[in-house]
């Protein structure tokens, strides 16, 4: 993973909520300042998932990904946290860009209640927005803590 590596402060980053079955996406602007969600990728494969990641980098000029790591509340590793650290490997060999990870610990308890506050009552409803509204929601995060 590319920790030490100093990424520059403009461009276009994508933010991946990763899932097995659904995965959240997001990408800023180029100042690096908001944070966009984009339509849920329905995959059956990490494969399928990396490839598409690859495509949305080049669609959109990202120049850097920053993937949720799905820590417990005390912060030790989940269940999940190995699969995303497997991810997050490939797609930075995949696509030769820097991939960071970043603790999404409560993302999508935050992004179930963006969605009551903006009005999307029934929970069938939100169930189909969350992941890319937690990755919105991820991407934010980083932006906000790297720009302090």
């Amino acid at each position: 993973m590319c920790y030490n590596v100093r990424v520059s402060n403009v461009g276009r980053i994508l933010g991946v909520d990763f899932g097995t079955k659904r995965v959240g996406l997001a990408v800023c602007d180029d100042n690096r300042t908001v944070a966009t969600p984009l339509p849920v990728f329905y995959t059956r494969s990490m494969r399928m998932t990396i490839d598409h990641v690859a495509e949305l980098c080049g669609r959109y000029g990202i120049n850097c990904v920053v993937v949720g790591l799905p820590l417990n509340l005390d912060g030790a590793d989940s269940v999940q946290t190995g699969r995303v650290r497997a991810f997050a490997r490939n797609v930075e060999r995949v696509t030769k860009l820097p991939v960071e990870l970043y603790d999404e610990r409560l993302s999508t308890v935050e992004a179930d209640e963006l969605l009551i506050e903006a009005g999307v009552r029934r929970a069938a409803d939100r169930a189909k927005l969350v992941d890319s509204m937690s990755a919105k929601v991820i991407l934010q995060g980083y932006l906000d803590n790297k720009n302090k």
